[in-house]
């Protein structure tokens, strides 16, 4: 009697320390545009899990806020990952950024023998991002 007590209150602080660390984490729903001579600059924000060495930081499940803007040489259409620049000895993209509108599906990859998709990779509304005086 006392080993099941036992397990269904370790059974309930478990559940308990799994929902407290689930703080809601993403991508963000709207990517924003702006052009910047010929090209154009997509940036796009997520909430990411801060990495947790300990329990009790798991329990906390603090977030923060993390951004990645690229280069893209239109604002519609397909743009293949080789059309993104990126910055010197860093792995190039493969796959797609398809824009329609104000609808962005971003299938991006590193170009690298794994293939591994980016985190950013998903659906966003674009939207232009609002100049600053």
């Amino acid at each position: 009697m006392i080993c099941r007590t036992f397990h269904c209150a370790l059974l309930t602080a478990s559940l308990i320390v799994l929902l407290a660390g689930c703080a809601r984490t993403g991508n963000h729903e709207r990517a924003y545009f702006t052009k910047a001579g010929s090209k154009y600059l997509i940036e796009m924000k997520a909430d990411r899990r801060t990495l947790a060495h300990d329990p009790f930081s798991a329990i906390r499940g603090r977030t923060y806020e993390e951004s990645l803007t690229i280069e893209v040489p239109r604002i519609e259409g397909v743009i293949q990952g080789s059309e993104i620049p990126v910055p010197a000895g860093k792995l190039r993209y493969t796959g797609t950024i398809a824009i329609t509108r104000d609808k962005m599906k971003v299938d991006l990859y590193y170009d690298d023998s794994e293939r591994h998709s980016l985190p950013w990779n998903g659906q966003y509304t674009l939207v232009p991002k609002e100049r600053v005086p």
